[in-house]
């Protein structure tokens, strides 16, 4: 999918190159993405690095006058960085700290419930 990365701010995610899931970032207006890995941190690239020549779709649209908010808390988070956690500071969490909204992360809620309803169903079976 094409992105307009004109004057936007946006989530925006793309397939892991694991496979399993998706990588967010945050689009800024200037064409860069904001985001959070493993091997870096959070850090800002740009489009094309963030999409690793995977397609990349719009999560949600920050609103223009969310926008100073975001940047604010983009510029803390580069300031002082911390290091990525898979269950605590993964790049949901990232993406949805620096644009406002609850810092959570969908995909390890999912592969938790999956968890534990694996491990209910073993303890029945």
């Amino acid at each position: 999918m094409y992105v307009n990365t004109n004057s936007r701010m946006a989530v925006i995610a793309r397939d892991k190159l694991t496979g399993f899931g998706e990588h967010w970032g945050v689009l800024l207006p200037s064409g860069m993405v904001a985001h959070n890995t493993e091997e870096r941190n959070t850090h800002v690239v740009t489009f094309d690095e963030f999409a690793a020549g995977k397609p990349v779709k719009v999560i949600r649209e920050i609103p223009p006058l969310e926008h100073r908010g975001a940047h604010w808390r983009l510029s803390a988070a580069l300031a002082q960085p911390r290091p990525y956690d898979v269950l605590q500071y993964n790049c949901e969490i990232f993406a949805n700290t620096v644009t406002g909204y609850e810092p959570e992360s969908p995909q390890v809620k999912g592969w938790t419930l999956l968890a534990l309803l694996a491990l209910v169903v073993r303890a029945i079976a």
